[in-house]
Parts: structure tokens; C-alpha cells; sequence
């Protein structure tokens, strides 16, 4: 049933909806919950409330539907909850939506005062609901949120009373209030081993909590360290696991964690690492966020505030860095918003993964090795499909492969002699879904360092990645593949538009893709200049200018530069 909603507006309280059908339907808001079967595999979709909207004709195959939602139920207001649009009392039947609702949808929110002084507000906001049929095809639409809300006097504590407006059952409620007991008890912990131990700027930490090993960035400081001998003057610690994983870690496991960084004068994060959000760090420690990836176009951190799976205003581990790393100066104002902290703390260093990037020996070994390997892709044109995941974390990622017709991209590597490899980002688990019937020619290497197979590719193909970041240092075609280009920048958000800023052209189809490849029109490569990481420019490599001026302490960071 095709239906498409063209429009969404509001009317003091009467919010209004358009849409276009081959007949009239009936649209409702619905509150819709997943009841699973014995087994929790399969699951139902069952309505638990549905208000039915007014809908009359406007002309031929276009429709106006409306709600009060000061009168939604009756005589009140439309109650707090998540609320699907559904269609004909069909909770699997979703209106879809044109591309410019999406990118607007942060325009429909809506917030109503009331009570003495404005205490309280009532609060509508819309967001993206995508629901998928049986055959793994996603129909996007919208979906709305209502809540009554009251000021908070107290945004910078986290009171365990917060625990009973958070959760609503009395089990989601212990976990709560257990987890904020928790978290101050590990804080204690945290201050009395702290302050027990000296600070001498003599302990060096590198941590992550979603790598098991340590890699890029964190391991060039690491290894340049030790070429410099300063590991004999310095003590070195190491901290590495994945906590996102959806393994528990033990109480044992963090008491261990907390103790390292207690101890430490400098510690090297890269990506996020929570336990920062709940620790006071002591003032004469040093946070330093070495981010590896040096520009992409999704939204992280709190340039994602007010998006499903934004951080906190006030508790968050971003806040409390004391410098982090970019890729050059051009990058300062977009990690400022991502980390919300100042521009004076953020230093261009350029990404230290990158020093020996273009080292010409180091090439040479890299594509001997590959080829020794894969002895079946020498001579053959190499693309590498580099794409990140959907989804708000590593736990919910995922990667829509039904957009990619293999077939197609099997028959353009026949007539091109051409092969393809595909790089999973490291949050999705699951292979590339090949078929057999294609494995000669397209090929799942995730296993393989992505800036190793940059060194035998020809073409990239991403997304939103930051993998062109690396790969444009070798002056490269890129080309982007953005099927969901409106969906992604409403429900990932985007710091720049992909069309605008991508050094390389922007296809929106698969059909767009390979027309591209097959015509090797990769697109306008100009916008690069402002994107390319400053390890060509500076007199100093990355690592020692960190070194130098974080560890040694000598002079001021330009000083370090030279």
C-alpha cells in the first residue's frame, strides 16, 4: 500500500499531517510493542493504545489528517509514550515520508509551558521509525514522542530520585539506582587511590574500553616512545578491553581499570571511554582524547545532542579531556562540538597513524605481502567497499546489505577486469552476505588493516566513513554511496552535507554507483584541501610533537610544532 506523507505542521495545538494515497485511509497514532515468542526469536506487533486521527480529501489522491492533541483522548491530553503512525489499524502497515520531512524533522518539535513560573512543559518531539517487512526491505517514516516534563533545579547532580522519573518498572528502577550507587562508590575509590599516589608526570596510560589491543593512533605514540628510549625513564601501563561487547564485565575488571588510572599523570584514550563520565579526575592528571579518525561525516558526541543516543548535557566523558588530537586546524570548531570543549584545548597535530603513511618502503612490503596472500588480485583493478554501520552504538549496528546488488557489481568486475573487497566496519560482526556464485571476484578481507588494502586499491567506495580521510593522502578516487542519505542525516546526523563536502561524487543508487565506475566519473576532488591532515606540512612528526609538548612538558604547543 503506497502511501506517502508530504507534510507535517502544527496549528497551535492541531497538529496536521498530508500524505498521498490511491485511496483514502485511515491514519492513527499508536503506541506499539514487540510481544515474542517462547523462544524470544519471532515477534508480534501489538497496539497497546491507538487514537485515530480526522481525514478529509483535498483533491484527487491527496489527504489531510488531524489531531488536537490538547483532546487526543477525550477530555486529555495526549498521554507520554512513543507513538507510531500506523495505517488502517495495521501496526505493520507505516506511511513513508518524503526526504525533506526527514531533514526538517527537528523543525516539528514542539514545547508548551505551563504552571506557576513555567515549571512544567509539555514536550512533542518527532523522530525517524523504520520498520522492515519480511524480506529485510525497510519502509522509513516518522514516529512522535510526548512527555510532561518539569524543570530540573539541579542539572549538574545526578540524584538516585532521578532513577524513579527514568524508569518505569520497579526492576528498571533498582538497576538504576543500583548503577548510580555503584558509580559513586567507584568514584571514592577512585579519589582515595588517586590522591594516595604521587603525581610525578613520570606514569603513562593507554586505555581504550572498545578495543581488546592497542592500534593506530595510541600504538605510533606508544612505539615512538619507546624508538625515543623514553620507556626507561617512563612507566608505561596498558589497558585494553571492550565493554560494549555484550559480555559483563566483573566488578573485578573495573576495580582494575580504576586503580590504572588512579595511578597515571598522562593517560591516551581513543573513542569513547565511559568511566570518565563518573570520576573527578585529579587536577594534576592529564586526558588526552587521540581520536582515530581524522574527519567523517556522521555526528558523534555532543554534536549529536538532542538525537537518540546523544550524550548527557553535564555527565559525560568527553567533557573531561584535557587536549585532544586533530587532524589540522581547519577540524577545530567540529571537535569542539563533538567533545564540548574549547578550541584551545584541541591541538592539529595530524592523525600519528600517519606518519610512515607514504613511506615508499613500507608501500612496497605491504603490497608484496598482500600479493604473496592474494596472488589473484595482481594485475586486476581493486575496489574497496568501505562503508560504516547504521544504528545509535556498536550494540544496535547494523548494515543494510540488500542495497547493494551484487549481481551488478559482479558483472562490472567480468567486463573490467576489476575485483572487489569489502571492509566491514568493526562494529558489524556478521560476513559480508556473498553469494558463492560471486566469491571469485568479490571478496570479505575485514580482517585485513583497511589503510594496508588502501595501498593495492584503485577506487574507494564509502559513506559516511572516515576512511577516505587516510585514503586521499595518496591522491585517489573516492566515491560515495549515500542510499540513505536523508534518513542517516535525521537519525546519525552529519556536520557538513555529504554533497557539499565529499571529495568525490555522491551516488544516491546502486544503478548511480556503477554507472559511475563503469564511466570512471568519480567527481569533483577540489574540496580536499581543507580535510588533509597536517603529517604533509609539519616539520615534526605527530607523535613528538605529543610527546614533546604533553609528556615533556617543553614549551608551548607552536614551540613543538617546529
Amino acid at each position: 500500500m503506497d502511501i506517502l506523507i508530504t507534510r507535517v505542521f502544527w496549528k497551535r495545538t492541531y497538529l496536521f499531517i498530508e500524505y498521498e494515497a490511491k485511496k483514502e485511509v485511515k491514519l492513527s497514532l499508536a503506541k506499539v510493542k514487540r510481544e515474542y515468542d517462547d523462544e524470544h526469536i519471532n515477534f508480534e506487533y501489538l497496539v497497546t493504545k491507538q487514537i485515530d486521527m480526522e481525514t478529509k480529501c483535498l483533491e484527487k489522491n491527496k489527504y489531510r489528517s488531524k489531531l488536537n492533541i490538547t483532546i487526543a483522548e477525550g477530555r486529555d491530553m495526549l498521554t507520554s509514550g512513543n507513538w507510531k503512525i500506523i495505517v488502517n489499524d495495521d501496526p505493520y502497515i507505516r506511511p513513508a515520508v518524503t526526504d525533506e520531512i526527514i531533514l526538517n524533522i527537528e523543525d516539528l518539535s514542539r514545547v508548551y509551558r505551563y504552571g506557576d513560573k513555567k515549571f512544567y512543559c509539555y514536550i512533542v518531539t518527532f523522530g525517524i521509525d523504520n520498520i522492515m517487512d519480511e524480506e529485510g526491505h525497510e519502509t522509513i517514516s516518522i514516529a512522535m514522542n510526548t512527555s510532561f516534563m518539569r524543570k530540573n533545579r539541579t542539572p549538574y547532580v545526578r540524584k538516585i530520585s532521578d532513577a524513579f522519573q527514568e524508569a518505569r518498572t520497579l526492576k528498571g528502577k533498582s538497576k538504576k539506582i543500583a548503577f548510580i550507587i555503584v558509580k559513586r562508590l567507584l568514584n571514592v575509590y577512585y579519589q582515595i587511590v588517586s590522591h594516595l599516589t604521587s603525581k610525578k608526570g613520570k606514569k603513562v596510560l593507554f586505555m581504550s574500553e572498545n578495543r581488546t589491543h592497542i592500534m593506530d593512533n595510541l600504538e605510533a605514540i606508544d612505539r615512538r616512545l619507546k624508538e625515543r628510549g623514553l620507556d626507561k625513564e617512563y612507566k608505561i601501563s596498558y589497558s585494553f578491553r571492550n565493554i560494549f561487547d555484550g559480555n559483563r564485565q566483573k566488578p573485578l575488571s573495573w576495580l582494575k581499570v580504576i586503580t590504572k588510572i588512579a595511578k597515571a599523570d598522562v593517560i591516551f584514550v581513543d573513542d569513547y571511554v565511559p568511566v570518565f563520565s563518573f570520576l573527578n579526575l585529579h587536577k594534576k592528571q592529564t586526558l588526552v582524547q587521540v581520536w582515530h579518525a581524522g574527519f567523517g561525516f556522521k555526528l558523534v558526541g555532543y554534536a549529536r545532542f538532542g538525537i537518540g543516543g546523544s550524550p548527557r548535557p553535564v555527565e559525560s566523558c568527553h567533557r573531561k579531556y584535557t587536549y585532544g588530537l586533530i587532524g589540522n586546524d581547519n577540524l577545530k570548531e567540529i571537535y569542539s562540538e563533538v567533545w564540548g570543549i574549547p578550541r584551545e584545548s584541541l591541538l592539529p597535530t595530524g592523525m600519528p597513524r600517519l606518519e610512515h603513511f607514504l613511506d615508499k618502503d613500507h608501500i612496497e612490503k605491504v603490497r608484496k605481502d598482500f600479493y604473496e596472500k592474494y596472488p589473484q588480485f595482481k594485475g586486476k583493478k581493486v575496489i574497496t567497499f568501505a562503508t560504516t554501520y547504521r544504528g545509535l552504538s556498536q550494540r544496535s549496528a547494523y548494515y543494510d546489505y540488500t542495497k547493494i546488488d551484487f549481481a551488478k557489481l559482479y558483472k562490472y568486475c567480468k567486463k573490467n577486469n576489476a575485483m572487489v573487497i569489502f571492509e566491514r566496519h568493526h562494529f558489524l560482526l556478521d560476513p559480508v552476505p556473498i553469494d558463492e556464485k560471486y566469491q571469485d571476484l568479490i571478496y570479505d578481507l575485514s580482517d585485513l588493516k583497511l589503510n594496508d588494502l588502501f595501498y593495492i586499491t584503485d577506487v574507494l567506495i564509502t559513506d559516511y566513513s572516515s576512511a577516505f580521510y587516510d585514503y586521499l593522502l595518496l591522491n585517489k578516487p573516492v566515491l560515495f554511496y549515500t542510499y540513505d542519505k536523508a534518513v542517516y542525516s535525521a537519525t546519525r546526523g552529519v556536520h557538513r552535507p555529504v554533497d557539499k563536502v565529499a571529495p568525490g561524487k555522491v551516488c544516491g543508487t546502486f544503478d548511480e554507483l556503477i554507472e559511475s565506475l563503469e564511466k570512471c566519473d568519480y567527481g569533483d576532488k577540489e574540496k580536499v584541501d581543507f580535510l588533509k591532515d597536517n603529517c604533509l606540512i609539519n616539520t615534526k612528526l605527530a607523535s613528538d610533537q605529543v610527546i614533546d609538548f604533553i609528556i615533556l612538558k617543553k614549551g608551548d604547543f607552536e614551540s613543538c610544532r617546529k
